[in-house]
């Protein structure tokens, strides 16, 4: 698209040129180039493809707006424009819509400044999305305050066919039809293209921030000096002069160092790249105690396996938190260096760390509670998919179970983990689960970079040399073993990064969905979520520093943590086939044939279309699913805007997520033939919480009435869940 608009404007300018005069070619090109620098700051803010859609939207629009008002007088009221303006499409110069673009990006830019100190509005809601789309139509009509009458005046653009004698030989109505088309404009890109998180100060950015500002600035001195009649370059001074103060003033304290200081606290004085190199010492110790040293076998064998297969069976009586007390491996039989290795590791690592705040955590397990099956929906179309962005990390999750043939035991296995540790007094009650659960984990990814690296990973350093299987044994232990790795350039397997990044995907992926939904909680929620995260990440040995405490802290965290993990030259990409199994189980699961499609579009609307393009989630949909969903999206965000003014908890897009995750719960959770492989002491209060999430409590009635329509009448699991007393999957073993 920028081919070939560039390639049209060279064409437009050589036309201006050959056949206008000097004043009309010096106009075209101050549009031009107004487009074309208005253009390189929308790529850096917004990216290349929300850019387009600025662009589409503007540039059409704009054009319709005037194209109807120069033929049938909406909008603006009936006037005709001159040759003054160079070359037309239909009876509009085609620098009129060039410059709707550049105004739009300008008016969305400032009001984001001024409403939310942020140079775009990141994933609005309906009513603060309405409100900048307002700001913006307003910063763009004081523009045209004083910009019209001097093209009729002194330009002679276009001449008004009938005046209402309101403004300076202009029409009152027009200043409204300049409100309304751009309020659609602003509001329409919002609605379908909005950006997901505001850019941080850094690379060039405060200059593509500053861009709009300064044009607009520059508009404002032109009027003050040559404004006319002289009347509006009074009106200039003020109409333009505050929006312009406003937004300098808060692009300063954007931009300023120190505030650049302030959203990098988290990552200030900390080497990342050193991170890959760290892993977990405490539970490494722990799997090298039980293995031994090795000596660069292909597979743990012999006395090696038969320690881990006793570990394995000493962890199954972690059913609870209070089964972790001092004393908890007398009477079971087992090699006595086995117990005292793993009383070692639970002695050290269960504690939660002395600024856990149990007022936090049991308000985040509240928001569980309340928002559940949002959750669910989240964790299948947000939190798994951003798991598989780093490549190691899905490379690693590709060989330890070929989960590309075995999804719904990934998603059985993050089930088995979530559940404990958000569920009532998961991480804070001796009768809750939550730190047992997140202990056996530890130890499986401690065991994994044991067997890949085929040693101590705290010494491994070079590259593990792939070995060919001999035999008929493909288990886990023999692929991981056999598969090699280069530490040196892809970090050690579940290393520091990873684990941070995986904990973030399960904090703030969830909050920034809910926040895309249109369902964003308070700031003081969203900081109890992510520290009753924190505090399950130290129980998982990730390192406070590598914690995020505000949802700034993440976005900026999250980010950075990313692109510490790129693709290496040549490694064969092992994302794409995680993130299509994916979509297609979830496909699999929905028996409407329109419908079935919409995993994909929900998903990369969800975590962007970048992201999910590069984890294989691209394929293409029928029209009817993406017009569904686009219509049904766009639809539902109006509907509850609008209904939520005046019936409070009206939410559309809560009750269709809330249907979506029931039913992906019945598919992968809550199947009766493959219950989750949990002690029944987990299994029967989740039962329990699942049952309560029949009824929604923030919906009225007829909603929840409406709900059990799609979803089933009545508690949505009766009976209890009957499970083994092992987590599914977490075997170190």
């Amino acid at each position: 698209m920028f081919q070939a608009a560039a390639a049209g404007t060279a064409l437009l300018l050589i036309w201006t040129a050959w056949h206008y005069p000097g004043l009309t070619l010096a106009l075209v090109v101050s549009c031009a180039v107004m487009f074309w620098v208005c253009a390189w700051s929308a790529t850096r803010l917004l990216g290349y493809r929300r850019t387009r859609a600025l662009m589409l939207l503007a540039l059409g629009l704009g054009w319709f707006a005037e194209q109807m008002g120069s033929s049938r007088g909406w909008f603006f009221g009936r006037y005709t424009y001159t040759e003054v303006l160079g070359p037309r499409l239909g009876d509009v110069p085609i620098a009129i819509p060039l410059m709707w673009f550049a105004l739009a990006l300008i008016g969305y830019v400032m009001a984001s400044l001024m409403l939310w100190r942020q140079p775009v509005h990141a994933n609005p809601g309906f009513r603060s999305g309405l409100l900048t789309a307002w700001l913006a139509a307003m910063v763009i009509t004081a523009f045209d305050l004083g910009a019209d009458p001097y093209f009729v005046f002194v330009l002679k653009a276009w001449i008004m066919q009938k005046t209402d004698g309101g403004w300076f030989g202009e029409t009152l109505q027009g200043f409204a039809g300049w409100m309304a088309v751009s309020l659609l404009i602003v509001g329409s890109f919002q609605a379908l293209a909005a950006p997901r998180r505001s850019p941080p100060p850094a690379d060039g950015l405060p200059l593509a921030v500053l861009v709009p500002i300064l044009i607009y600035a520059s508009g404002l001195v032109f009027q003050v000096l040559l404004g006319h009649p002289i009347e509006v370059r009074a009106i200039a001074f003020f109409a333009m002069g505050l929006p312009v103060v406003v937004a300098w003033a808060v692009w300063r304290q954007w931009s300023h160092p120190h505030q650049r200081a302030a959203r990098a606290r988290p990552l200030a004085g900390l080497d990342l790249a050193a991170q890959s190199m760290q892993a977990d010492p405490t539970a490494d110790d722990t799997i090298t105690a039980l293995i031994g040293r090795r000596t660069g076998d292909s597979a743990v064998t012999g006395e090696g396996a038969t320690r881990l297969a006793q570990a394995n069976q000493l962890m199954s009586a972690w059913t609870h938190n209070a089964a972790l007390d001092p004393g908890w491996a007398a009477g079971h039989q087992a090699d006595p260096e086995v117990a005292a290795a793993l009383e070692a590791y639970v002695a050290e690592a269960r504690a939660l760390p002395d600024w856990a705040d149990t007022g936090k955590i049991a308000r985040a397990e509240a928001i569980f509670m309340e928002h559940g099956p949002l959750s669910c929906t989240l964790l299948f179309c947000s939190s798994l998919p951003e798991c598989y962005v780093m490549p190691q990390l899905a490379e690693v999750l590709h060989i330890a179970g070929q989960l590309e043939q075995h999804t719904e035991h990934r998603i059985r296995q993050t089930a088995a983990m979530v559940f404990p540790v958000m569920m009532k007094g998961g991480l804070t009650d001796p009768e809750g689960s939550g730190v047992a659960q997140v202990l056996k984990v530890r130890l499986i990814h401690a065991t994994i970079r044991h067997l890949i690296l085929r040693g101590d990973p705290q010494k491994v350093r070079g590259r593990v040399l792939p070995q060919l299987l001999a035999g008929a044994d493909r288990s886990m232990h023999r692929a991981l073993a056999a598969h090699g790795w280069d530490v040196d350039a892809q970090g050690l397997p579940c290393n520091q990064i990873e684990l941070a990044y995986t904990l973030l995907t399960f904090s703030y992926s969830f909050l920034k969905g809910m926040r895309t939904l249109g369902l964003g909680l308070p700031r003081e929620d969203e900081e109890a979520y992510l520290h009753a995260w924190n505090v399950m990440g130290h129980v998982l040995g990730v390192r406070r520093e590598l914690m995020a405490r505000t949802m700034d802290e993440a976005a900026a965290l999250f980010d950075v943590l990313q692109a510490q993990a790129p693709l290496l030259p040549g490694q064969a990409d092992p994302r794409p086939p995680l993130g299509r199994a994916l979509v297609a189980a979830m496909a699999h699961s929905i028996r409407v044939p329109v419908l079935r499609g919409l995993p994909v579009p929900l998903t990369r609307w969800l975590i962007g279309p970048e992201t999910a393009t590069r984890i294989g989630i691209d394929e293409h949909v029928s029209w009817a699913t993406r017009l569904v969903f686009q219509v049904g999206r766009l639809l539902v965000g109006v509907t509850d805007g609008v209904v939520g003014l005046v019936v409070p908890g009206f939410s559309l897009s809560r009750l269709f997520t809330r249907a979506v995750g029931y039913h992906l719960l019945t598919r992968f959770l809550m199947n009766q033939t493959r219950p989750l492989a949990l002690p029944d002491r987990v299994l029967n209060p989740m039962g329990e919480l699942i049952a309560g999430w029949s009824h929604d409590p923030l919906a009225p009635g007829w909603v929840n009435r409406l709900e059990d329509r799609l979803t089933t009448t009545g508690d949505w699991h009766r009976r209890p869940l009957r499970g083994v007393h092992a987590t599914d999957g977490a075997k170190a073993g």
